[in-house]
C-alpha cells in the first residue's frame, strides 16, 4: 500500500515524537540538504531527480519525503540556508563612534563583493538565477536574504553618516542601492555568466571609483564663508 504525503501536512507534525530520535532526524535532514546541494550545483535543478538525491544521500525515498514535500520544497530550503551561510556578510554595524566615511564605505564595498568572489556563493547565485522565473518563492527568499538585506544595512550606514553631518542625501533608500550598484558594475553579471572574474586590481578600482562617484554626489561640503565687502568710503563733498 502506497503512503501519500500531503502538501498540507506541516513540517512540525512530521518530526519524530521521541526526543531521542531528533538528533538522528536532524542528521538525515543535513545529509539530504548536502546531497541536494552537490547535485543541484553540479547538474542543475531540472536535471536532478528526487531519486538521485535519495541515492546521493544514502536514504530511502520515503525518508526523503518525510523531510521535504517535493523538489521545490528542497530547493527553497537549500537557497534559504545558502543565502544565510554564504551570502554577503553583515555590511555595517553601528559602533556608536565617529564615522570615517571613506574607510567605512571601502569596508562595506569589500564585504559586499567578497560573496560573489567566493566560488560557492557564486554557484548558488547561478542556481537562483536559473530557477527564479519559474519559482517565485525562491526569488523572494533570495532577495530578502541578499539584496534587500544589503540595501537595509547600507541605508542604516548612510542614515548614521548623515546624522553626523557627513552626507546630504534626499532619498536614503535610493542612495543605498546606487552605492552597491556603483561598486559592482557589470562584474556580478559577468561572474554569473561564467566569464572571467576581475583581478584584485580591478576589484579595488571598482570600489575606489564607486566611492569617488558616490561622494561627489552626496558628501556634504563645508559651507563657504561669505566675506562682506566693505562699501568704499564716500569722497568728501567739494565746496
Amino acid at each position: 500500500m502506497t503512503t501519500t504525503v500531503h502538501k498540507t501536512q506541516t513540517r512540525e507534525t512530521r518530526e519524530p515524537a521521541d526526543a531521542s530520535q531528533k538528533p538522528r532526524a536532524l542528521a538525515k535532514h543535513r545529509q539530504i540538504l548536502d546531497s541536494a546541494r552537490v547535485l543541484f550545483l553540479d547538474q542543475g535543478f531540472d536535471a536532478t531527480s528526487m531519486d538521485a538525491i535519495a541515492r546521493e544521500a544514502g536514504v530511502s525515498k520515503a525518508t526523503l519525503y518525510v523531510h521535504f514535500d517535493d523538489k521545490d520544497d528542497l530547493l527553497l530550503a537549500l537557497v534559504s540556508e545558502e543565502c544565510k551561510r554564504f551570502g554577503p556578510k553583515t555590511l555595517w554595524r553601528d559602533h556608536g563612534g565617529r564615522i570615517d566615511l571613506r574607510a567605512e564605505l571601502h569596508a562595506i564595498g569589500t564585504k559586499f563583493l567578497e560573496a560573489f568572489l567566493d566560488q560557492r556563493g557564486l554557484a548558488v547565485h547561478r542556481l537562483v538565477m536559473s530557477c527564479a522565473s519559474r519559482y517565485p518563492r525562491v526569488a523572494e527568499v533570495f532577495m530578502k536574504s541578499g539584496p534587500e538585506r544589503c540595501d537595509t544595512e547600507m541605508a542604516a550606514f548612510l542614515r548614521a553618516a548623515q546624522a553626523q553631518g557627513l552626507l546630504d542625501i534626499p532619498d536614503i533608500g535610493m542612495a543605498a542601492t546606487q552605492f552597491l550598484s556603483l561598486i559592482q558594475g557589470k562584474e556580478i553579471l559577468k561572474w554569473t555568466l561564467s566569464m572571467k572574474a576581475p583581478s584584485p586590481a580591478r576589484h579595488r578600482a571598482l570600489i575606489e571609483n564607486g566611492i569617488n562617484v558616490f561622494l561627489a554626489a552626496y558628501e556634504r561640503r563645508p559651507t563657504a564663508v561669505k566675506q562682506t565687502r566693505r562699501k568704499p568710503a564716500k569722497a568728501p563733498a567739494r565746496r
